[in-house]
């Protein structure tokens, strides 16, 4: 590598770390700021408009988050403008996870969302408070959300017209790959007969990916895309959770061009 581009690996490094620098601040002053007095304007409201409240406060934060990067040439993806139409109030959004900020992308795009969050997340100063402000949900480890008490409060989220965003993986997807599907967002759908709207997200170059260091955002803006897959229906079918959650990551594979896992096992 030549001087030159050191130099620039440094800086665009230096600029990644100010925006991780950035999001933390940010989540200190909602997390003691805004959101209380968010929740104190809003007292009276039931406790579901309460934690909306708070996402639209979150969604604004993770836009601005996106301006920075965009200003900074790392990350290209502007959530105004974009379609953030729903079929409805009581959904379950599905999506792959090739970077760490999936979830501020799809919360900037969408707004009202209740996400699931791994337990460890909810331990972390500042940022547990805000998942919780928001309502989110707190998920297993490594054993997906089959758990009983996940499903029944994600059923109770969704009556109250909260829609939940599931990362079906469970974890960040390998680079250029699809980890096997996990039941529980499927099954979620599928006992409150709910659609289930999956988006497929792309980063190219891909940065913030799993194992990747987070200074480690190359020369190249990377892009980032959400795409809409076409709604499936529980009813379509017959509320079986295996089938549908099979049909869903076999949409994805064929659209990020990879093998059935039938198909990758035996080559």
């Amino acid at each position: 590598m030549t001087i030159l581009g050191w130099v620039v690996q440094v800086v665009r490094g230096a600029l990644s770390g100010t925006s991780f620098l950035g999001a933390w601040i940010g989540s200190v002053v909602l997390a003691v700021i805004v959101f209380p007095l968010s929740r104190l304007r809003h007292r009276r409201q039931p406790e579901v408009e309460r934690a909306a409240a708070c996402q639209r406060w979150l969604q604004r934060a993770f836009v601005l988050l996106f301006d920075y990067m965009r200003l900074c040439r790392l990350m290209d993806f502007n959530p105004r403008g974009l379609d953030a139409s729903t079929p409805g109030p009581r959904f379950v959004m599905v999506a792959n996870h090739p970077t760490l900020i999936d979830q501020c992308a799809l919360a900037a795009l969408f707004g009202r969302l209740v996400c699931v969050a791994k337990p460890l997340l909810f331990r972390v100063p500042f940022v547990g408070r805000i998942l919780r402000a928001c309502n989110y949900l707190e998920g297993g480890e490594m054993e997906g959300l089959a758990a009983g008490l996940v499903v029944s409060r994600a059923l109770d989220r969704i009556a109250q017209a909260a829609p939940l965003l599931v990362f079906p993986e469970g974890t960040r997807s390998p680079p250029g790959g699809l980890r096997p599907f996990r039941r529980g967002p499927f099954e979620i759908a599928c006992r409150a007969n709910v659609p289930v709207v999956p988006l497929l997200i792309r980063c190219e170059p891909l940065v913030l990916a799993k194992e990747m260091p987070w200074y480690d955002v190359g020369r190249r803006t990377a892009v980032l895309t959400v795409t809409r897959l076409p709604v499936m229906s529980p009813a379509a079918f017959g509320g079986n959770a295996g089938s549908l959650m099979e049909a869903c990551e076999a949409t994805f594979r064929q659209h990020l061009g990879l093998l059935d896992p039938v198909d990758t096992r035996k080559s």
